[in-house]
């Protein structure tokens, strides 16, 4: 969709305005600042590499909401990055630009169907599969179109989207070649009841040298247990194929698991909660043969998942997990964590949060233990519009890093603070 379509969406726009009872219309907006110091995130102790990064967003947006007929919502997006002693991260900058702009049309025809047209954030389950990341200063959005369907606890959406590329020079477009479409529903009584959801989407991307149709198919159950623990627990698999018929083709036969057990202990000084998660993604069995095992995340959410560094993403991994959120004042979270990360296939790569390759090992000696986090993070509210927090990370590289290359342990920490009004 490019620019026409917008131009389609204003006169609906118009033609909602004429059509509806005069709007009820906020704005707001959100200014974000972080600073980050990176310390041999290469892994290479000998290399030039370290110093700190400045991150700027600003947001603004308008809200018109027509009664129970109809809201529109609009929103821009700007983003800025610096460096000290390195250099800034250029994918992370955009002048401002429209970051959403949608109609949503409320209860069509009585139906409790809602239909949303025009560019928009996707967020579904927990972000393992589709959501919108906010760490970053760049934050995902489709052209897209949306039925919703919400009735009694049941819900369920039937999407079409196109992933909105960023240009820093021009007018951002999404790619005609590029696209998703599937349904995502479930069922919750009320937030105490059991949670149930499934989906399928299909994954498109017709480039041309490497034709990709990836489809996956998963569940999602979260429910509390004997004792007061939360559960949560989700099985995508992946089908599909892969290349073309001029350069070969190979099957995509891919699985994930996830799986986390939370306790809050509301009566102990702090509440602390305890969370443990258990995190598996597919990787290829052997580059050479004509099936392609590696699961791929789509367009997942990063920096809250597989370690704070952002170091690994949901693709050839096993990582158990441990947490422990507490609250010394009603204002203030701090948290404790701790991650390990194994690769599910030594053949395969080792993937970072963006799906770039870390590192790749084809030859000679080959572990499956790459190494460890940890971390110490701090949130602090000041109001309810201002909002503080910074963290600190270390990775202890394992066997896998030492017989790949350099082995150097890595450090990160950052600091921001968010207004938002």
């Amino acid at each position: 969709m490019h620019r026409s379509i917008y131009l389609a969406i204003i006169l609906m726009v118009g033609a909602a305005t004429q059509s509806f009872a005069g709007p009820e219309v906020t704005v707001g907006w959100e200014e974000r600042l972080r600073y980050e110091y990176k310390k041999d995130f290469d892994l290479n102790a000998s290399a030039k590499d370290n110093g700190g990064l400045f991150f700027h967003r600003l947001r603004l947006n308008a809200k018109a909401v027509f009664g129970d007929a109809a809201e529109i919502f609009i929103e821009g997006l700007d983003a800025q990055t610096g460096g000290h002693g390195i250099k800034a991260t250029a994918n992370q900058t955009d002048d401002f630009d429209l970051h959403q702009a949608y109609l949503n049309i409320l209860n069509v025809a009585g139906s409790d169907i809602d239909v949303k047209l025009g560019r928009q954030e996707f967020k579904y389950g927990k972000g393992r599969l589709i959501g919108a990341p906010s760490w970053s200063n760049r934050i995902r959005a489709f052209d897209a179109g949306v039925a919703h369907y919400d009735h009694n606890g049941f819900y369920g959406d039937i999407l079409f989207g196109q992933d909105v590329k960023y240009d820093d020079d021009k007018f951002n477009t999404s790619r005609n070649e590029e696209m998703l479409t599937g349904t995502y529903f479930g069922h919750q009584k009320d937030k105490a009841a059991l949670l149930a959801e499934g989906y399928f989407l299909s994954f498109i991307d017709i480039k041309g040298a490497n034709d990709i149709h990836r489809h996956t198919v998963g569940a999602r159950l979260q429910t509390k247990v004997p004792g007061g623990a939360l559960v949560d627990v989700e099985m995508p698999f992946q089908f599909g194929e892969t290349g073309t018929t001029t350069a070969g083709t190979k099957t995509i036969r891919a699985y994930a698991f996830h799986a986390d057990v939370s306790k809050n202990f509301e009566k102990c000084p702090w509440k602390p909660k305890l969370a443990v998660s258990y995190d598996e993604a597919s990787g290829d069995k052997d580059p050479n043969d004509s099936v392609n095992n590696t699961f791929v995340p789509l367009y997942q959410s990063t920096h809250e998942s597989y370690g704070l560094m952002d170091l690994f993403r949901w693709q050839n991994i096993r990582n158990p997990e441990v947490s422990l959120t507490f609250s010394p004042t009603e204002k203030l979270k701090v948290t404790p964590q701790a991650d390990f990360f194994w690769l599910q296939s030594k053949f395969d790569n080792w993937y970072s949060s963006s799906g770039g390759n870390t590192r790749t090992k084809t030859s000679g000696e080959r572990g499956y233990y790459v190494g460890s986090e940890v971390s110490l993070r701090a949130a602090y509210d000041v109001n309810k519009n201002i909002k503080l927090e910074s963290g600190y990370a270390h990775f202890f590289p394992g066997g896998y890093v030492k017989d790949s290359g350099a082995d150097d342990e890595a450090d990160w920490f950052y600091t921001q603070v968010v207004a938002k009004y």
